[in-house]
C-alpha cells in the first residue's frame, strides 16, 4: 500500500488530514482528524508510516488519553503498529519480494517503502498465523 492509498482511505472514511506544528509528535489522530507535522517529516516512508499509524488508531479504535496507564497505551499502541504492518506489508507482497529474490529484512522494506520493523512485525504474524512456513525466511 502506498502513500495515496492511505490517502484515498483517509478521505473515504471522512477523515481530514491536516497540516499542524506539534512540539512532541509527529502525527496525531483526534476524532476524525490526523494531524501530522510535516515541517518534522523527512522522508516519504516516514510520511507513509505516521499516516497508517494514525490511521491504525482509527480503524482498531486504539485511542487513549493523557490518564490512561502504560500498560493501555502500549496495548493501543500495539494495535495501531499492528494495522499499519499488515496494511503496508500484505502476504502478497512478502511473497512478491521473494520471488524476485529478496529476503532480507531491509531490502524488503526498501522495496515497500517502510520500516524494517513493520516487516518483521507482518512476517512473524504471518508466520505465526500459518500463512507462511519457516521455509520462507525473512
Amino acid at each position: 500500500m502506498e502513500l495515496l492509498d492511505l490517502e484515498n482511505i483517509a478521505n473515504k472514511e471522512k477523515i481530514s488530514i491536516v497540516n499542524y506544528k506539534m512540539r512532541k509528535n509527529k502525527a496525531r489522530i483526534i476524532d476524525k482528524f490526523i494531524f501530522m507535522n510535516y515541517s518534522n517529516i523527512n522522508t516519504y516512508t516516514e510520511e507513509k508510516c505516521l499516516l497508517a499509524e494514525e490511521l491504525g488508531h482509527y480503524y482498531y479504535d486504539a485511542y487513549y488519553t493523557l490518564s490512561s496507564s502504560k500498560y493501555e497505551i502500549e496495548r493501543q499502541e500495539y494495535k495501531a503498529n499492528k494495522w499499519m504492518s499488515l496494511a503496508c506489508v500484505p502476504l502478497n507482497s512478502i511473497l512478491s519480494c521473494f520471488k524476485k529474490g529478496i529476503y532480507n529484512l531491509f531490502d524488503i522494506a526498501e522495496e515497500l517503502n517502510v520500516k524494517p520493523n513493520m516487516v518483521k512485525f507482518a512476517y512473524n504474524y504471518y508466520l505465526d498465523n500459518g500463512k507462511l512456513n519457516t521455509n520462507d525466511k525473512c
